[in-house]
């Protein structure tokens, strides 16, 4: 089984709202995502959705992006991200979507041996935009990734790997400590997956090792619109 990472796919639904605005390397991505998914992605694989997914406002309007998605091969486990705007508890979304979907948001999700837990994250303190109410937000986005770790603690023997998946970086533009880092120093996560930068932001990012968890910066532009691969269980803990 391998797993594999996108973020920031921003389907449109309808919206005519689109990324160009980023480059002309934006224009038809969502053709090339899922040519290149169809591509590579197999029945077995595990793809991370790490937020950002539909522009749509309002769930009826993101279920025909939300089709699409349920199309693709494999498992994808999909991730609230800040202009998820239609999103809808998980028992509703769980109720409407494709069986090949699973959200996980504030929770995790164990496939084989495989754990993802999950949640939107927020901008991390020292960043130059962060404000007091910024700081509620983040309190709470961390005390989401604690919930979502707290359930594997007692598991962690049967895992081979532990992914942490959010939509913002776990770190501010200096790559400072933050909550969301010490909770992956303390569950000892082999990677963790995260996107919403995007174009020059893009090279500010934390990728790469720290400590014992390979960062991985997975939104669309990042990836040139191909699914990164994250894990291979069939080489090793981490691809």
């Amino acid at each position: 089984m391998r797993v594999f990472a996108i973020g920031d796919m921003h389907l449109e639904s309808g919206t005519g709202k689109t990324m160009d605005r980023f480059g002309e390397h934006w224009h038809n991505h969502d053709q090339k995502i899922f040519e290149s998914w169809d591509r590579i992605g197999r029945n077995d694989d595990v793809l991370i959705i790490a937020g950002d997914t539909s522009w749509a406002t309002r769930m009826e309007y993101a279920l025909p992006d939300l089709g699409r998605i349920g199309q693709m091969k494999g498992l994808k486990v999909l991730v609230k991200g800040n202009h998820d705007y239609w999103w809808q508890s998980q028992a509703k979304m769980s109720r409407l979507l494709h069986p090949s979907i699973r959200v996980v948001q504030a929770s995790s999700i164990i496939v084989g041996r495989i754990a993802i837990a999950a949640t939107r994250g927020w901008v991390c303190p020292n960043d130059e935009a962060f404000s007091p109410e910024d700081a509620k937000i983040y309190t709470r986005e961390v005390g989401r990734l604690r919930a979502a770790l707290q359930p594997l603690e007692s598991r962690r023997s049967e895992l081979d790997t532990l992914i942490v998946a959010l939509h913002y970086p776990p770190v501010n533009e200096r790559h400072e400590l933050s909550g969301f880092t010490e909770l992956i120093d303390e569950h000892g996560a082999d990677a963790c997956v995260y996107g919403h930068l995007h174009g020059e932001a893009i090279a500010t990012a934390l990728t790469g090792a720290r400590g014992r968890t390979i960062y991985h910066l997975v939104s669309a532009d990042a990836v040139r619109f191909t699914p990164a691969e994250i894990t291979n269980s069939e080489e090793s803990t981490l691809g």
